[in-house]
């Protein structure tokens, strides 16, 4: 484009008045807005990005915010090359394929001279228009990336309950071999962070399946052999095995898929720093072992909040819900409750994912307790995993406790 041509198309955007900044972002706002779409909306390397980072530091942040100039970015593609220690050919290639996305427009003297004087640069009108695309864009990529983290939080939990499906099925000798099989195909967590959205919800859902199938499998197994249900236990009960302290544990060994097994003493978010084990030296002598609290499906469902028995309800469609239904359903709550991936990450890690939803079904639920009423879940269960992790969480009493207010409550 000729000087003249440039100078005629500058003045024809100025007539019209030049496209700003919505409000509330300014040029460093933007600049991150677009790093964290190019790669998705534009497909660009981050080479062209950080070219394209490079000369839009370049105009004054007011230019992006006012209708009567335009961003601009005057420096020769030498100086651009330099500052990216980079070789002029690659600063050209990059702003062919950022002109190709309609991100800048190129205004050059008939030598390809840039001057500010004359103006002629590298022009970020065009990415300014495209702004409202790129919100729209980040939005579909926040919603995909919380429902990648819901989808393979899910599938931790049906990989864990089917584990341990197998295992007891091993024990009681059952046919297990074509369960076993399909459950060896299925990809290792890494992947699932990596494979297409359609291919990962096709994933969950053929793991649910599978793992109802083993579940429903060692159910009728041990009715058969020993004539009781997995989920026939009808109240909150502690027992012990072998010799192993528990206070001051974080977490103790538990056999994984039984909701509920806590190790733990103390109070919920916050109590005693100390052990009750220390005060009485019999019991930390005798009451050593593992605790495990073994509740039912049914008991959990009565548990859990009026919103979580809505997401029970939508699994189970009518019958009776199991241990493994509460647990998918719980895990579709972090999203409602603003419980970030962090949080949650951390509450598995110390607790173990048995005990950390059995502290996000207490945490949902004391929502609706008048005298509790959680305004911050996120902070709440942060709050319990910090208990855990200092020894002083009680899971047993604090889902007692649940369990009186909820008898209270239904009179």
């Amino acid at each position: 484009m000729s000087n003249i041509a440039a100078l005629k198309e500058q003045h024809d955007h100025h007539t019209a008045g030049f496209p700003v900044l919505p409000d509330g972002m300014e040029r460093d706002g933007f600049i991150r807005l677009f790093e964290n779409v190019a790669p998705t909306m534009f497909n660009l390397t981050d080479a062209e990005i950080s070219t394209f980072v490079r000369m839009a530091e370049d105009p004054r942040p007011s230019d992006w915010k006012s209708l009567d100039r335009e961003p601009c970015c005057w420096r020769k593609q030498a100086e651009v090359a330099a500052r990216r220690t980079k070789s002029r050919y690659s600063i050209a290639r990059h702003e062919k394929a950022l002109a190709r996305c309609g991100l800048i427009d190129k205004r050059t003297m008939a030598h390809g001279g840039r001057s500010g004087y004359d103006g002629c640069g590298i022009f970020f009108s065009k990415a300014i228009a495209l702004v409202p695309a790129m919100l729209a864009h980040q939005h579909q990529q926040d919603a995909l990336h919380k429902e990648r983290n819901l989808l393979c939080n899910t599938r931790s939990i049906h990989k864990g309950h089917l584990k341990t499906a197998l295992s007891d099925l091993a024990e009681l000798g059952a046919d297990m071999a074509q369960i076993e099989a399909e459950y060896e195909d299925w990809p290792d967590a890494r992947k699932l962070r990596r494979i297409d959205m359609d291919d990962l919800r096709q994933h969950v859902a053929e793991a649910d399946l599978l793992t109802q199938q083993a579940l429903i499998l060692l159910d009728a197994t041990q009715n058969m052999q020993h004539g009781s249900s997995m989920n026939a236990a009808p109240y909150i009960q502690d027992t012990t095995q072998e010799s192993k302290s528990v206070c001051n544990a974080s977490v103790v060994k538990r056999s994984a898929g039984k909701p509920a097994h806590s190790g733990f003493s103390g109070s919920e978010p916050n109590g005693p720093e100390r052990c009750r084990e220390k005060d009485d030296e019999k019991s930390s002598e005798a009451r050593k072992g593992e605790i495990r609290l073994k509740l039912s499906g049914p008991i959990l469902y009565g548990l859990a909040s009026p919103d979580m028995q809505l997401y029970i309800d939508a699994r189970t469609n009518g019958r009776q819900p199991t241990e493994h239904d509460v647990s998918a359903a719980a895990i579709q709550m972090l999203h409602e409750l603003g419980i970030n991936q962090t949080a949650w990450r951390d509450a598995c890690e110390v607790m173990g994912h048995d005990d950390a939803l059995l502290a996000l079904i207490i945490t949902d639920a004391n929502r609706f307790t008048p005298e509790i009423r959680v305004q911050n879940p996120g902070g709440y269960l942060r709050g319990m995993t910090n208990a855990a992790r200092n020894g002083t969480l009680n899971i047993v009493g604090s889902l007692r406790a649940l369990a009186e207010r909820k008898d209270r409550q239904n009179g």
